[in-house]
C-alpha cells in the first residue's frame, strides 16, 4: 500500500496518473460503519478499473477547532494500526493529510479542486454525515455533486445501526469509558485491540500467586475504563487467555498511577521488553479495595473461574 503524505497548500507535482475511487473519512476505530464505506469504495474501484484510495487525516480534526482534554486527544485506533487495517482491507493508496487550520479553511470548491479532482477521482465515497471544507452547511455529502461539474460520482453510505442506534466512533469511546467492551466489539465487528510493552511493576501479583505482565501503552491510546477484564494476549504467534486489571492497586495504595496488568493463565515465560497485542473481550467487575491481601487472592480465584468459563463458551477466541 502506498502512503502519500500531504500538507496544504499542495505542491504542483502532487497529483495522480491514474483514475481513482476515493473513500473519505477519519476512520478512528475502523468500525462497521467505516468498513461499509470502504467496502463500497473497494467495489466501485473494481467496477471502474480504478485505484482504491483513501483520504484521511493524521490527527483528530477537532484539534483545530477547540482545546481537547488529555483524554479526548486519545485514539481508538492509533495511526500505525489504522494504516495496517487499511492495507489489510486492500487499499491501494492512502492520502494522509496534515489536518491544519489552512486545510479546513478551504471552501467547498477549493477542497474539491485540491483533493478530489487533482487525484482523478471517478467516484467519491463517504458516510452520509461526512463534511469537508470550512462550512459544513454547504460542504456536505448532499451538496458534493454540485461541485463536481459532473467529473465524479458521489456515493453517500447510509449509517450502520446496532441495537437501534448508529455505529459511530463517539459511541465506541463512550462504551470504552463505561467498560462495555462487549458492545465495543459488536460496533467494531472484531475484538478491540491494543499493543503495549512489558515492563517491570511492583510484582504484588506474584506474591499473591497471580503474577502479572505490566503493559505500558502509548499515552495516546484510548483504553477501557478502570476495571477487571477477560482478554486474549498474542505472543510469539500464539494467543493466551488472561485476566487484565486497569486500575490503581487500591488494595495496597490509593495514590498510584493507573496501570494495565495482565495475569496470563497457564503461562510462565520471561517476556520483559516484548510487545504484546491485547484483545479486550469482556468486563468482569469493577476495581475494589479489599480489606486484606487474602481477600484479594480469593477474588482473583473467582475471576479466574469466570475467565475459564468464558473460554468454554467461546472456544474460538484463542484461534
Amino acid at each position: 500500500m502506498e502512503i502519500v503524505r500531504l500538507h496544504y497548500p499542495l505542491s504542483d507535482e502532487i497529483t495522480s496518473n491514474e483514475d481513482t475511487v476515493l473513500a473519505m473519512g477519519f476512520f478512528d476505530g475502523f468500525h462497521r460503519g467505516h468498513q461499509a464505506v470502504l467496502e463500497k469504495a473497494k467495489q466501485r474501484a473494481k467496477e471502474l478499473g480504478a485505484k482504491f484510495c483513501v483520504l484521511t487525516y493524521n490527527h483528530h480534526p477537532a484539534l483545530v477547532y477547540k482545546k481537547l482534554s488529555s483524554h479526548e486527544k486519545r485514539y481508538i485506533t492509533l495511526l500505525k494500526d489504522k494504516l495496517a487495517l487499511l492495507e489489510k482491507f486492500g487499499v491501494d493508496r492512502v492520502y494522509l493529510v496534515d489536518y491544519t487550520f489552512q486545510f479546513q479553511n478551504q471552501n467547498e470548491v477549493e477542497f474539491v479542486d485540491n483533493f478530489i479532482k487533482r487525484f482523478r477521482a471517478k467516484a467519491v465515497v463517504a458516510g452520509f454525515d461526512h463534511t469537508y471544507g470550512s462550512d459544513p452547511k454547504k460542504a456536505n455529502m448532499e451538496n458534493l455533486s454540485k461541485f463536481s461539474d459532473g467529473s465524479f460520482e458521489v456515493i453517500s453510505v447510509d449509517p450502520i445501526n446496532f441495537e437501534g442506534k448508529k455505529v459511530s466512533s463517539t459511541r465506541i469511546r463512550r462504551a470504552l469509558d463505561d467498560a462495555d467492551v462487549a458492545t465495543v466489539n459488536q460496533l467494531l465487528g472484531r475484538p478491540f485491540k491494543t499493543h503495549g510493552v512489558i515492563v517491570h511493576g511492583r510484582e504484588v501479583g506474584r506474591l499473591l500467586g497471580y503474577p502479572t505482565a505490566n503493559i505500558e501503552h502509548n499515552e495516546m491510546q484510548w483504553l477501557p475504563a478502570i476495571g477487571i477484564y477477560i482478554v486474549a494476549v498474542s505472543y510469539d504467534g500464539k494467543k493466551h487467555l488472561g485476566m487484565a486489571s486497569i486500575g490503581r492497586n487500591v488494595t495496597f495504595e490509593d495514590s498510584t498511577a493507573i496501570t494495565v496488568e495482565i495475569n496470563i493463565l497457564d503461562f510462565n515465560e520471561n517476556i520483559y521488553g516484548e510487545t504484546l497485542t491485547v484483545e479486550w473481550l469482556e468486563h468482569i467487575r469493577d476495581e475494589v479495595k479489599f480489606q486484606t491481601p487474602q481477600d484479594l487472592t480469593t477474588q482473583l480465584y473467582d475471576d479466574e473461574v469466570v475467565t475459564r468459563e468464558y473460554l468454554k463458551k467461546h472456544p474460538d477466541i484463542l484461534n
